[in-house]
């Protein structure tokens, strides 16, 4: 196909997709007439997941047109922009997460949301209902000095918000005023500026975590980054330091290179130790990410606050149509290794029925693991909104290293739960968590493992589940996700994974992984996967793995 043929089959793409949509939103319309069927959500208002605009754009067809619309658009700037300011684009995209640092750990968007309410409140008093939106520089300025003390240049913060406006994160509404859009409005909290200025420690409590994993993103993800050249490459910590983790198992026995105050890049030799995550080097400290956030790196509560933000990768209630839960015995246990505070158990628990002691459809029997600062601060949560289950025993924390054996039962569990775990390590750590799965199953113990899996950027001519034909195996396996001209992988609108794919490596040496690298992985463990399923515009998978 000429490029002139490509450019408008993916303009027609793009019509056709916005036409799926409208259809969605006329035809599963609460309303009888066409006249009265929501608009697409506005840019300009708060996200709201439960308003009908939301639910109509959250359908599986309106995802799905969503993603194509996405795809072909990057597909489109990408053959049309200039090859430089392409480059430019990639090159000097730092600046977009640096700023939306800025816009988070001040507090912005709160004191957006606060002007807004105020000048809603004004409107309404004097019978207006007009009136422009946003606040000027120098007011957010002088709100953060209010209540921080810091002097931030009121210029200088115009130009950075006005690259994030630039972004469609933000609007100028008037030179140098900024208001909020519906994607900034995720990182409302719900607190008031001083109440965030005030305890920045408790921000991020009883919030969805999404202010805390853009706040995770932003900073030590985004400054690890910076060191993944020399990660990959095996610039070593100076001989003082130790790395204990099991993602960089050994030391070096030379003395290694410091870390370059250059861009001079110091490969290891092969009597070097495995590389070094790029988060170790880029903050000069030999203790493994977690055991860094708890000796106070980072506050722990915003760590896996921003771990709970990452449920917007899957769609609402993906865990539950991932397993046929219904098919378990009553009275089953459910273990879930690695499982945080428990968020996706309380997602299962309250689909089971186990929250209501009227009704206890199945009875199952969970166990959330975690290292023990996590548990901690599962039972406080649980303890808020679930202390019944916790008193009764249906819900049971449990200090856990998921490389150590597992805890004895008196009999092997129905269901393992990988969440968002495997992608923290490499290969040799990940293997060791399945085989300590492995060793604890019974021939009728199920393993999921819950993360992204990536599609490759071409079609899949020979794909298999680690190396057997898909059709006799399992089902789900998909050998491209669109077809010509968009990318195999639906390009742009797939990024989100290959960026997290990247963090991994950042942060532990660990990746998100193929479907190919999945299967070959649980089965080097004695694990067999039967069936991948995915939502409609996600690439968070759920495997079903067998004994």
């Amino acid at each position: 196909m000429s490029t002139f043929g490509t450019l408008r089959a993916l303009h027609a793409l793009i019509g056709d997709a916005i036409d799926d949509i409208h259809r969605v939103f006329t035809d599963e319309s609460p309303s009888p007439s066409e006249s009265y069927a929501p608009d697409f959500p506005s840019p300009e208002t708060p996200y709201d997941p439960t308003s009908p605009a939301e639910l109509l754009a959250a359908h599986p067809l309106a995802s799905a047109a969503a993603s194509r619309i996405v795809a072909a658009s990057g597909h489109l700037a990408a053959l049309v922009q200039k090859p430089f300011l392409v480059l430019c684009d990639a090159s000097m995209a730092h600046n977009l997460p640096a700023s939306l640092r800025l816009l988070e750990h001040m507090h912005i968007v709160e004191i957006l949301r606060d002007a807004e309410d105020a000048r809603q409140a004004h409107l309404d008093a004097v019978g207006l209902n007009s009136n422009p939106e946003g606040l000027h520089v120098r007011d957010i300025a002088r709100v953060i000095r209010q209540h921080s003390g810091a002097r931030i240049d009121h210029e200088r913060l115009a130009h950075t918000l006005r690259l994030l406006a630039t972004h469609h994160l933000l609007r100028e509404t008037a030179p140098d005023v900024f208001a909020g859009t519906r994607v900034a409005s995720l990182l409302d909290t719900g607190k008031t500026p001083g109440a965030c200025f005030a305890s920045p420690e408790k921000k991020y409590e009883n919030t969805d975590g999404v202010a805390a994993f853009v706040g995770l993103c932003t900073d030590e993800l985004f400054k690890s980054a910076a060191y993944l050249t020399e990660a990959f490459v095996g610039v070593q910590l100076p001989s003082s330091s130790t790395c204990t983790s099991p993602s960089c198992a050994a030391t070096a026995t030379a003395t290694p290179a410091p870390i370059p105050a250059t861009d001079a890049l110091l490969p290891a030799t092969d009597a070097d130790p495995d590389p070094l995550p790029a988060f170790n080097i880029a903050f000069q400290t030999a203790s493994p990410y977690f055991e860094w956030l708890e000796d106070g790196g980072r506050d722990a509560r915003g760590g896996d606050g921003a771990m709970t933000g990452t449920s917007g990768w899957e769609a609402p209630g993906a865990i539950l149509s991932g397993f046929d839960w219904h098919a378990l015995p009553r009275g089953a246990t459910i273990v879930d290794v690695g499982g945080g505070i428990g968020s996706t158990t309380m997602v299962l628990a309250r689909a089971a029925g186990c929250t209501n002691h009227r009704d206890r459809d199945y009875d199952f029997k969970f166990v959330v693991q975690d290292r023990p600062v996590v548990v901690g601060l599962g039972l406080q949560a649980w303890r808020a909104q679930c202390a019944e289950m916790l008193e009764e025993g249906r819900v049971v924390f449990q200090e856990h290293d998921f490389f150590a054996p597992q805890p004895p039962r008196a009999a092997p569990p129905a269901v393992f739960l990988l969440r968002v775990v495997l992608h923290d390590w490499p290969d040799d750590a990940a293997r060791r968590i399945l085989l300590r799965l492995r060793e604890a199953a019974g021939g009728g113990t199920r393993l999921i493992i819950a993360d992204h899996v990536l599609p490759l950027a071409c079609v899949d001519e020979e794909l298999g589940w680690g190396g057997v034909d898909a059709g006799s195996e399992g089902e789900g396996a998909e050998r491209t996700l669109a077809s010509a001209p968009l990318l195999p992988n639906l390009g742009k609108a797939s990024a989100n994974a290959y960026w997290m794919d990247l963090t991994m490596h950042s942060m532990f040496n660990g990746k998100e992984r193929t479907l190919r690298e999945l299967c070959a992985l649980a089965l080097s463990a004695g694990w067999r996967v039967t069936r991948v399923t995915r939502a409609e515009g996600s690439l968070f998978g759920h495997l079903v793995c067998e004994p």
